[in-house]
């Protein structure tokens, strides 16, 4: 056992000291993490600017260049007509809005005026967005100023001045923008939100550690092709303890990487606490066990490193993308393929512990398929494991 320990330890050295490694390995799912915490960290949800040319200066287009602004979904670029044109003809911009002239005057006086929308091509799924909340916005400016001279006309004749008119108006429409008649009630399935984090993290977690684990199944080929597992047992060491060694090599190898991008993911991300940070740790180190079988596996199964190589990207394609790694399967062919995959049961005994609140004792099938496929493997490798090219 100790020499087994101590073949383990060499080749955790080897790979620390592997820059290459390190990074597809350790440095890529970090750039990664950075990368998903800035496009989730805040939460997902929409913003962009629009451009805006006023034509007209009077209140009703200030009022609505106001009301745009003050939208959390929405920049406004004020620009000038040729500086808008200028951006549209160089594809610098794909869309404009161009507040005519005359544009409050008319609705003070009860006309009908229309916005411009200067568009390139189809003007971007951004500015078809854009467009829908200024038509918003303007609509309901112009329904404001629709509602005042109403009571102006209502009122006409009556001696109330236009100012005491303006007065009584004007925080009755300033409230019904705050507090519109109709909101919307979001509703997440099963009653509770769905943040993207809790999965996206465990699909990094797993499939890092397939890629690495597998492909280092070539590294054992290499040294099977080359002699060097044969002249290790003309020492002291049995077969058995070289096959341990290099299995614990594996697993040991996995959970420093994961530790390495538990740390980052809790502490910048902050998808959980320490209790589900000792959790998800164990489960990595199940799923380190149970990938390093397969590595042994594809090692005893194979002759080449070309061999190794394509085993290994296969597998791991094949349960990356069909174990759900990123997304939920749901119902269908999908679902099917994926209780064939190490990923689904790994991902979602992280996911539970993470998002439903559920703890170890609660993932027995998930924990249990993960254990399963490592002794199987593990025992088939150990059956056919080989020294030489030629014999075990």
């Amino acid at each position: 056992m100790a020499l087994s320990l101590h073949i383990a330890i060499l080749e955790l050295k080897r790979y620390l000291s592997n820059r290459g490694e390190l990074a597809f390995s350790v440095a890529l799912p970090i750039v990664l993490f950075g990368l998903t915490y800035a496009v989730f960290g805040g939460g997902v949800s929409f913003h962009a600017t629009a451009n805006i040319v006023d034509l007209d200066g009077g209140p009703a287009a200030r009022e609505l260049v106001r009301r745009l602004d003050a939208l959390d979904t929405i920049t406004v670029r004020e620009r000038t007509l040729e500086s808008a044109e200028s951006a549209l003809d160089r594809s610098a911009i794909l869309a404009a809005f161009v507040i005519p002239e005359g544009f409050s005057e008319a609705l003070e006086s009860g006309e009908s005026v229309s916005l411009t929308f200067k568009r390139r091509g189809n003007g971007g799924e951004e500015g078809q967005i854009v467009a829908g909340i200024v038509r918003s916005v303007a609509q309901e400016v112009g329904r404001q100023g629709r509602v005042r001279r109403l009571a102006m006309s209502a009122l006409e004749g009556s001696g109330v001045p236009p100012a005491l008119i303006d007065e009584w108006t004007a925080p009755l429409i300033a409230d019904s923008w705050d507090n519109p008649p109709v909101g919307v009630d979001v509703q997440y399935l099963e009653g509770e939100e769905s943040n993207l984090l809790y999965r996206v993290v465990p699909g990094i977690l797993v499939m890092f550690l397939m890629f690495t684990i597998t492909l280092g199944s070539q590294t054992l080929v290499e040294e099977r092709r080359l002699g060097t597992l044969e002249r290790l047992m003309t020492t002291r060491l049995t077969a058995a303890q070289l096959f341990l060694g290099k299995f614990s090599a594996h697993v040991l190898r996995g959970s420093v990487q994961s530790l390495v991008l538990l740390v980052p993911a809790f502490a910048v991300l902050r998808v959980g606490g320490l209790a589900e940070f000792v959790q998800i740790a164990l489960i990595c180190v199940l799923v380190a066990a149970s990938v390093s079988g397969l590595a042994m596996a594809i090692t005893s199964l194979v002759r080449t490193r070309d061999q190794a190589s394509w085993s290994a990207v296969f597998i791991t394609m094949f349960m990356t993308i069909f174990g759900g790694t990123f997304f939920d399967v749901g119902d269908g062919l999908l679902e099917v393929l994926s209780r064939f995959t190490l990923n689904r049961y790994a991902i979602e005994s992280m996911v539970g512990i993470l998002e439903r609140g559920q703890n170890l004792g609660d993932m027995g099938v998930e924990l249990g398929v993960q254990a399963g496929v490592g002794v199987c493997a593990v025992v088939l490798a150990a059956a056919l494991f080989r020294t030489s090219e030629g014999r075990g």
